[in-house]
């Protein structure tokens, strides 16, 4: 038999983890014959749990492994395994590849260049703009964009990427037939739709685990050249994906914020000690040499727009303050709100600025 029939199988039995996997190859040099063997040396094989030998004995049978492919076929759900050639490189060799990936779409898009983007879960205005503002424009830049699909940055960066020329990668907690949270049901038919991929070490109608979370980030890492860290509190989960991105050697980016944000102490800690502050795209194709004509045809140089000096003071007190409403735009500028109302009108009409939600404005960088 196939070895990856025989990780399926296993990663189908109740208990069976990479590890099981590796400490029964350490046992049974023929691993590819394991379901044919006989229940002694099922129960000889050391350092395994016996309820896991047990469950293992309970499950070895062709027929099982038939009713695990048909499950996965009527849910249109593929596998991949680390013997397959389209595994993805990049994971392959971290520390506890899975031996198995579920997913749903193009695999094959694992293989090409991608950036993980994570963050908060409560982000502010700022991180929700910088979030879909730098997925797009690193999408429309030819790289692809992963991240975990939870509510948040997460999913801006995937809408982000989707509307940009590449594609986004969605990497779950959970089973791919159960995406969390179900509030993004529609993101993931978005992700697929759009040509993208969704994937999972977990197999259909696995438990869902507090440490799934983690499991996760270890891979949306391992598939990436780099992590970038949008918006995160100083003891944010994001952060665990970036203690996997060193122990990897990948690059580790971040997005500066307000020194008074709370939502930034996580970015800001991670800046301190040695990640690389980005405030645009250009910071992250320089670290990969890359150089991109959509990127240089939609990068915006405000220096070729003819602007007031009313204009300009209204410009860098947004480059200082960040996300202001129009009411703070007034008090930082002493402007009167009709002034004020002409200018973002203008602006906004330029491309210099975004207006976002509740008369609130950004630079669009």
């Amino acid at each position: 038999m196939e070895k990856r029939d025989i990780y399926l199988w296993l990663k189908s039995i109740k208990g069976v983890t990479n590890n099981t996997i590796e400490l029964i190859e350490n046992n049974f040099l023929d691993i590819e014959n394991l379901i044919n063997a006989s229940d002694k040396e099922i129960y000889d094989l050391k350092n395994i749990n016996t309820n896991i030998k047990e469950n293992i004995v309970k499950y070895k049978s062709l027929a099982y492994l038939d009713k695990v492919k048909e499950n996965l076929y009527n849910k249109s759900i593929e596998y991949v395994c680390t013997e397959d050639e389209n595994y993805p490189t990049n994971l392959k060799y971290i520390y506890d590849a899975p031996k198995v990936l579920f997913y749903k779409g193009d695999i094959n898009i694992a293989n090409k260049m991608s950036l993980a983007m994570v963050g908060s879960r409560k982000p502010t205005d700022y991180g929700i703009h910088c979030a879909k503002n730098i997925s797009k424009k690193l999408s429309d830049a030819g790289i692809n964009i992963i991240s975990g699909l939870a509510v948040g940055i997460d999913s801006y960066c995937h809408l982000g990427a989707i509307e940009g020329s590449s594609k986004t990668i969605s990497v779950f907690a959970s089973s791919v037939d159960n995406p969390l949270p179900k509030s993004n049901i529609k993101l993931v038919n978005k992700i697929l739709d759009d040509g993208g991929l969704i994937l999972s070490e977990y197999n259909i109608d696995e438990n869902v685990y507090r440490s799934n979370f983690a499991n996760r980030n270890r891979i949306m890492s391992g598939l990436s050249s780099g992590v970038i860290v949008v918006e995160a509190a100083e003891k944010s989960g994001s952060l665990i994906t970036v203690e996997f991105a060193l122990e990897e050697g990948k690059n580790v980016f971040a997005v500066p914020g307000n020194i008074n944000s709370h939502m930034s102490k996580g970015c800001h800690k991670i800046i301190k000690e040695g990640a690389k502050l980005i405030d645009g795209i250009e910071d992250i194709l320089n670290e990969y040499e890359i150089t991109s004509i959509n990127f240089k045809e939609n990068w915006k140089n405000y220096d070729n727009i003819k602007l007031s000096k009313e204009s300009i003071k209204v410009i860098e007190t947004l480059k200082y303050k960040g996300v202001l409403h129009i009411d703070e735009i007034c008090d930082n500028t002493r402007m009167e709100i009709k002034s004020v109302n002409t200018i973002l009108s203008e602006l906004v009409l330029n491309d210099v600025l975004i207006e976002m939600n509740n008369k609130k404005y950004s630079l669009n960088v």
